[in-house]
């Protein structure tokens, strides 16, 4: 399932999972990854390694 950075940050949320900064970095991008399956269905640790890959990405800061 492809799912985009702001439904995934809400899902975090709904679980309350993950730093608010890195909530706040994922709704202020546009970007869109794939999960194996349905969003509330995904174990809690494959979405926060799914949000800390799409905001490292996201980060002005980021190595690559």
């Amino acid at each position: 399932m492809v799912v985009d950075s702001t439904a995934l940050a809400q899902e975090l949320r709904r679980r309350r999972t993950g730093r608010p900064a890195l909530l706040a970095r994922l709704v202020r991008t546009e970007q869109e990854t794939w999960l194996p399956g349905d969003l509330h269905q995904v174990p809690t640790g494959l979405l926060v390694l799914a949000a800390m890959s799409m905001a490292r990405v996201a980060s002005p800061h980021s190595g690559a």
